[in-house]
């Protein structure tokens, strides 16, 4: 009784928990092939059950106190039913948050007016709900429409438990030993990830804050491509032991001094190459009661076909904002929760440079040098996905991913 009136946001929940469930088959084969090459094909997959809903960063499956899509079409009827002016779209916002009398009014204080439904004398003490709307004469419209009436906003449980995803896979594994001073390994995956929710707690990362359903009583649509899907990832490592110094291919009678200088040094290098991420968007101006409205999707031609590298340079956007349109006054958009459209990809080279000088048999002193993303290519972060606000599909920064060199010295005894 103390919440009439307040929202809930305690989270307890009288529901069952359980534990999400995950299967997981693959099947593979690996070949030797000359010059010690080592080939693995293998293909992995998944398919898990009960994960928890994302549960952060706008209106989630937490809120059991929701306006129902039923409730939510009865008032678009009735908002352009009312609407006086046919040039200009319903308001059904302001529909839904009109003041109405407060049928609760009388269960707390004496009125002049009791329905057939108040008890002879208030049930409750005003003292217990001081501060709370129901002591008023009105209350929003919403609050009626809404199952849990008592409630002036959410009243919150734990994420529902029901989401799904599913993820297939084939990877290439490569890999050859040392000999003749190169060794080098590495792995191909081309893969599809598909959920309902990507989120769960960590929907603060990324565009993952935007990875919240659209309404809340039909999750159905929510299901499509993964926040965190990489359809193509490349990684390698190569390893060099350049062919200069004594004993090597390439002055292997030279003198200890220039040996010093020039023999005995190895080359690292690692590749990695990643598809970006896909898009979310949302629609800046939404006006969905109780869910995250997105935006319709009007043409083909999502893109203004330029690159993010071009977008950046230019303050032109990367995204085609006549292309996407504000669906109306709680009105569900036909956006997917995520679009075809990705983020920049991964493209990053590291180099180490190292040498070993034997100083004893038991003393050797190791010198590096290492450059982390050596050719400078910047990864651009996300574009501004927020259709209507004005600067949508606008590239204005980086992922922070510059050229970084250190250098190094270890001595072993």
């Amino acid at each position: 009784m103390a919440q009439w009136g307040f929202s809930n946001a305690s989270d307890l929940d009288t529901g069952t928990a359980r534990n999400a469930e995950i299967y997981q088959w693959n099947i593979g084969f690996q070949r030797l092939l000359p010059g010690q090459i080592v080939i693995g094909v293998d293909y992995s997959a998944s398919r898990s059950t009960h994960l928890p809903w994302a549960g952060a960063g706008g209106i989630s499956t937490r809120d059991r106190n929701f306006l129902s899509t039923a409730q939510r079409n009865i008032a678009v009827q009735q908002a352009t039913l009312l609407n006086s002016d046919p040039s200009q779209p319903p308001d059904v916002t302001g529909y839904l948050n009109q003041n109405v009398p407060n049928p609760f009014q009388c269960f707390f204080v004496t009125v002049s007016s009791p329905g057939s439904w108040c008890p002879t004398s208030p049930t409750f003490s005003a003292a217990d709900v001081v501060d709370s709307r129901y002591l008023d004469d009105t209350i929003p419209l919403i609050n009626l429409l809404r199952p849990y009436p008592q409630f002036d906003g959410n009243f919150e449980g734990l994420p529902k438990l029901v989401a799904m995803s599913r993820y297939n896979s084939l990877q290439i594994r490569f890999q050859k030993r040392a000999s003749h001073y190169i060794s080098f390994e590495g792995n191909y995956t081309f893969s599809r990830s598909t959920d309902d929710s990507s989120a769960g707690r960590n929907a603060w990362i990324g565009n993952l804050s935007l990875d919240n359903p659209q309404v809340l009583d039909n999750l159905g649509p929510e299901y499509g491509i993964s926040s965190n899907d990489a359809t193509h990832r490349l990684t390698s490592a190569f390893i060099v032991d350049l062919p200069f110094g004594r004993g090597r291919w390439v002055g292997g009678n030279m003198n200890r001094v220039a040996d010093a200088v020039a023999g005995g040094w190895s080359l690292y290098s690692f590749l990695t190459i990643q598809s970006g991420q896909p898009l979310a968007i949302f629609d800046s101006a939404s006006l969905l009661t109780d869910g995250n409205q997105r935006p319709n999707i009007t043409c083909p031609q999502l893109t203004t076909g330029i690159s993010y590298r071009q977008a950046a340079k230019t303050q032109q956007p990367f995204l085609n904002q006549d292309c996407f349109a504000n669906p109306g006054d709680n009105i569900p958009g036909n956006a997917p929760r995520h679009l075809s459209l990705r983020g920049d990809g991964v493209r990053n080279v590291d180099l180490s440079l190292s040498k070993m000088f034997k100083i004893k048999e038991d003393k050797q002193l190791q010198i590096r040098a290492e450059a982390y993303n050596i050719f400078n290519r910047q990864r651009f972060a996300f574009p501004d996905v927020g259709s209507g606000d004005g600067s949508f599909g606008s590239v204005f920064s980086t992922t922070g991913n510059f050229r970084k060199m250190q250098f190094g010295a270890r001595f072993q005894f």
